[in-house]
């Protein structure tokens, strides 16, 4: 049996690329998902690109990988479907909750890219508001544009860099003590909600939209009262590959879909924070498989720990 458009695959062993300027190398259980294939008989080319060296410049190319080099990874995600679902799910919610206007934070990455492109489809662009929130400079500020430009959204800025700053003062202050890491780092995810809910009440029938994945879910990466708020969530049960796959299925631009995901405030990616990759902890979540048995007890201990995150806050009950 042999990969077509669509499908995903994961690598059989080791692979490497030569030639005269670099070699780059591709290890077993690498994930890939499949643009097209090359011919009958010579392969697929890859949705992922790799960056090299040609002569004195870089550039980037496509995977080129030979059918006996991957096992066919099962897809039973039928991203057309799935992405109708949403949308009437979406109108559904809306009108259930007297919502006129979505409000989504856009980071620039795919969540966002891709819940505010359905929040388009599902109640037209002229009711959805981008809402920008950089702390301070942001380097990546570029995607959010991009993203609001293209899906033709309105949008406005809020800088937060200064509200952090200053709460930051007030609790240590407060605290007669430096503020520790995470509670920094957890901070402007708050202050982003605070003002998401703030545009919210400000326009007509404003509805927040949560843009956690299910694999952020499942392992807490998420900051409670912060990102993982919100009044509705599209994309909470998709994981990271699928809400890829549907980024594609909606058009949106290849930069967006792909951008390297990072906190934005520890100079970490998320991959780097959570210790093993979206497409390890996808393929567990998914399959229950997991060949690196350190790996598996990781996720499983995030999981269990962090619960609390994705439940009702529990209340005493009067008896």
């Amino acid at each position: 049996m042999k990969a077509k458009k669509g499908d995903r695959i994961i690598l059989k062993g080791d692979i490497s690329y030569s030639s005269d300027y670099d070699t780059i190398n591709i290890p077993k259980g690498k994930e890939f998902h499949v643009f097209m294939r090359k011919g009958s008989d010579d392969g697929i080319l890859a949705v992922e690109t790799f960056e090299h060296n040609l002569g004195n410049e870089k550039t980037t190319s496509p995977y080129t990988i030979l059918d006996r080099d991957y096992e066919i990874i099962p897809n039973t995600f039928d991203v057309k479907k799935v992405k109708n679902d949403i949308v009437n799910w979406l109108q559904l919610q809306m009108r259930r909750s007297n919502g006129r206007v979505a409000v989504v934070g856009i980071s620039g990455g795919k969540d966002s890219s891709v819940v505010a492109a359905l929040c388009v489809e599902a109640i037209g662009k002229e009711n959805v508001i981008g809402v920008l929130m950089p702390q301070g400079e942001q380097s990546d500020i570029s995607y959010s544009y991009d993203l609001v430009n293209y899906l033709g959204i309105k949008h406005c800025v809020v800088n937060i860099g200064e509200t952090v700053n200053v709460e930051i003062k007030k609790l240590e202050e407060a605290l007669e003590e430096e503020l520790p890491k995470q509670a920094r780092i957890n901070l402007p995810a708050r202050i982003r909600m605070t003002t998401l809910y703030g545009i919210a009440q400000s326009v007509n029938h404003g509805r927040v939209m949560n843009t956690c994945n299910l694999s952020e879910d499942y392992i807490g990466y998420s900051t409670k009262y912060g990102d993982s708020a919100g009044d509705m969530a599209p994309i909470s049960d998709l994981t990271v590959g699928e809400v890829k796959m549907l980024g594609r299925e909606l058009g949106l631009p290849k930069h967006l879909i792909e951008k390297v995901p990072s906190d934005g405030l520890s100079g970490l990616t998320d991959e780097d924070n959570i210790g093993f990759t979206y497409e390890v902890l996808d393929r567990y979540i998914r399959e229950g498989v997991c060949e690196d048995n350190y790996t598996r007890i990781l996720i499983e201990t995030k999981y269990n720990y962090n619960l609390h995150k994705l439940q009702l806050m529990p209340k005493f009950e009067l008896k």
